[in-house]
């Protein structure tokens, strides 16, 4: 091993100072040599030789750049809590004549799935041709125009096409963002910055739930349409900003502007503003992966599917679409008083105290999972929280039987219930909410991911369904017993993943090609590589 002290490893020549081997091979000593298990020894290579700091300018410039796009995700989580919260209030109900639960309610929440479901046919295309800035762009035009539709609807017609609107955009903008996140993110900050985005869902759901606690109170519909009116606010920053912005590098690559990419890369993948060994390596493997790529037409799915590695792709990106949905979150995002009714809250403002409370937990637990992602990996994190999801909801249930009933004096009990489904929240958000994005985009080839999170969102939205209009029914009929609904599915989804689900974490987007090639991608992904220090 390297004696000289001063010696900095990332600058050494790898070649003459490590040695390769395979985990668990005879011919090394563990015990004089430096260890560390890796996924690709190239990669790994790369980033010893590349020296970046996450707290210089060039980091800082990065992370405010992002930020722009993780508004996408914030206008998102508006919406969830605000409909959430609403849908608690009497002037809200009363105006339009509803309940908090039935078909009724399910409707106006279901239309803006439909939004959805209808955008995601144009988000593909509108992300591959005029850009990843571009798609942004016009989500956010979408989402300003729907926004201000249901802030100043005066009857339910007007209330539900402008949440069809609101959700047409944000099919668009959250398809474009993610994926520029993705690839705009050196690849050693990518799990963070890709999973951060996701995360700014409590963004919009903190603040929403907030103004609903103070707005509650007031006698007139302004109790509900000021909470609305906060949903115009991400948009309009994203509309002024996103210009200024440096497009996907890899974008601009499939477009033949490599140059341009180049510049990118080297302005937010160095210390110094210099070409180093991660920046080279990425170059390289665009060209590869993307230059050989034959131009395929802009509506045309098909080769989404087109081979094994690809449908083993869509397959991965399914999984993350439906068990993200179906696991039981939605009974939180969209029905949370409704639970807290079935636990034996039945105060109005108590109900969005808790939907507030709610909200912060679930956002701390999303950006603990956001900051160690690129620690823990993925695969893992998604079977093992999967089945403690099951195990969580399965004693919200029974405890919601025993404490739930009306006239139940025991608050004891019925703490314990609002409790877990607390912890049910936090732990969902520390499990799926940082990787619905980041994974779906990950898993993706370059020439597949505008098409490829399109269908994320269709997927999700027509999973989606059963957590807004099934769900009010299913509520309102069986109460709590149609919680068990979601602990069947979620300890399905644990076994799925542990099966079929492929750790992305350790590689280059490009070098993902590699696993998905081989015969069974999710075994091949945990395989890992000893590297070692020797003399």
């Amino acid at each position: 091993m390297p004696t000289n002290e001063q010696e900095d490893p990332r600058t050494s020549t790898l070649d003459d100072d490590l040695k390769l081997v395979s985990i668990g091979s005879p011919s090394i000593d563990n015990s004089p040599a430096l260890i560390s298990n890796i996924y690709n020894t190239e990669y790994e290579k790369a980033v010893l030789n590349t020296s970046l700091n996450p707290w210089n300018s060039r980091a800082f410039k990065l992370y405010l750049i992002v930020m722009i796009g993780f508004l996408n995700a914030v206008s998102s989580g508006f919406d969830g809590s605000l409909m959430s919260g609403i849908n608690a209030m009497n002037q809200y109900l009363d105006y339009f004549d509803y309940s908090g639960l039935g078909k009724s309610t399910g409707i106006v929440f279901m239309i803006y799935i439909v939004g959805n479901c209808v955008g995601s046919f144009f988000a593909g295309p509108i992300t591959d041709l005029v850009g990843r800035r571009g798609g942004m762009f016009t989500g956010a035009i979408f989402v300003l125009v729907g926004s201000a539709v249901i802030v100043s609807a005066q009857n339910i017609n007007a209330f539900m096409g402008g949440r069809f609107i609101l959700g047409f955009g944000i099919a668009i903008s959250t398809t474009a963002a993610p994926t520029w996140i993705t690839e705009l993110a050196p690849p050693q900050w990518r799990g963070r910055l890709g999973a951060s985005y996701n995360s700014c869902f409590f963004i919009g759901s903190i603040p929403a739930t907030g103004a609903m606690v103070g707005t509650v109170k007031m006698n007139s519909t302004w109790a509900w349409r000021l909470p609305l009116m906060l949903q115009v606010i991400p948009p309009v920053i994203i509309i002024s900003f996103v210009w200024f912005l440096p497009e996907s590098p890899r974008w601009l690559v499939q477009k033949g502007k490599f140059n341009e990419a180049r510049d990118i890369l080297i302005e937010y993948h160095s210390d110094d503003g210099k070409m180093n060994p991660i920046i080279e390596l990425q170059l390289r493997e665009f060209q590869e992966s993307i230059e050989t790529k034959k131009a395929e037409a802009f509506w045309d799915y098909r080769p989404l599917f087109s081979s094994k590695n690809r449908r083993w792709r869509m397959l991965c990106l399914a999984l993350m679409c439906v068990n993200g949905q179906l696991a039981g979150n939605g009974l939180i995002t969209y029905f949370l008083p409704a639970m807290m009714a079935n636990a034996g809250v039945t105060s109005k403002q108590r109900q969005l105290v808790y939907n507030f409370a709610n909200s912060i937990l679930s956002a701390f637990g999303a950006f603990t999972g956001a900051a160690i992602t690129d620690k823990i990996g993925r695969r893992k994190r998604l079977y093992l929280g999967s089945f403690i999801l099951a195990c969580l909801l399965a004693i919200v249930a029974a405890l919601t039987a025993n404490f739930g009933k009306v006239g139940n004096d025991n608050l004891n009990g019925a703490n314990a219930s609002i409790t877990f489904i607390f912890l049910f929240g936090l732990a969902y958000s520390f499990t799926y909410t940082p990787l619905q994005a980041l994974y779906c985009a990950e898993v993706m080839s370059q020439d597949m991911r505008g098409k490829g999170m399109a269908v994320h969102i269709l997927i999700s939205n027509c999973a989606g369904f059963i957590n807004t209009f099934a769900n009010s029914v299913g509520l309102g009929k069986l109460g709590w017993k149609y919680y068990f609904v979601f602990v069947g599915w979620d300890f399905i989804a644990s076994a799925l993943w542990f099966c079929f689900g492929v750790e992305t974490h350790g590689r280059t987007l490009e070098e993902l090609d590699e696993v998905f090639n081989t015969a069974w991608p999710a075994r091949e992904s945990t395989r890992k590589t000893r590297l070692a220090a020797v003399k």
